[in-house]
């Protein structure tokens, strides 16, 4: 049941990001523009989740007809399943205030206890690679990421 509603979830989500990106302004010189990528990435959401939940109904079916009605919904295995999800929409709202290093840093120590990392090893992990994307992108590729109104960084 987990997969089902998670291939749902992924088949809505890929909509509105197609649907958001449709509204991108295009360039007349190109025949594509800065919609491309966003679309891209939203419809291989959508056939992404049809799939899994395609392929996951028959393991409902079966669950739903058979003994194992207990197992239906893993409430637990379906929050963590979300959290990946859930933890970009808080980069998202929360990268203006706190920035994109201390946000990137949240949100991977969270995903690393998560798997059972220790403290020590999982805030280590997260700095350097935090430090180490936001360097990339600022200094390399030019793109600028926010700084955050705390001003740690920058």
């Amino acid at each position: 049941m987990k997969d089902v509603i998670l291939g749902l979830g992924f088949m809505v989500m890929g909509g509105v990001i197609y649907g958001i990106a449709q509204d991108y302004p295009t360039l007349p010189s190109l025949q594509y523009g800065p919609s491309l990528f966003p679309s891209l990435i939203g419809g291989g959401f959508f056939i992404g989740g049809l799939i899994l939940a395609i392929g996951s109904a028959r393991s409902v079916v079966g669950i739903v007809r058979g003994a194992d009605a207990h197992r239906l919904v893993d409430i637990r295995g379906l929050a963590v399943s979300f959290l990946p999800c859930l933890l970009v929409i808080f980069y998202v709202l929360c990268s203006d205030l706190l920035g994109a290093a201390l946000t990137m840093t949240l949100i991977m120590v969270t995903l690393m206890r998560l798997r059972g990392v220790s403290w020590l090893l999982a805030i280590g992990v997260s700095v350097v690679a935090a430090v180490a994307i936001t360097l990339v992108f600022s200094r390399y590729l030019l793109i600028p990421l926010p700084e955050g109104q705390l001003g740690l960084w920058g």
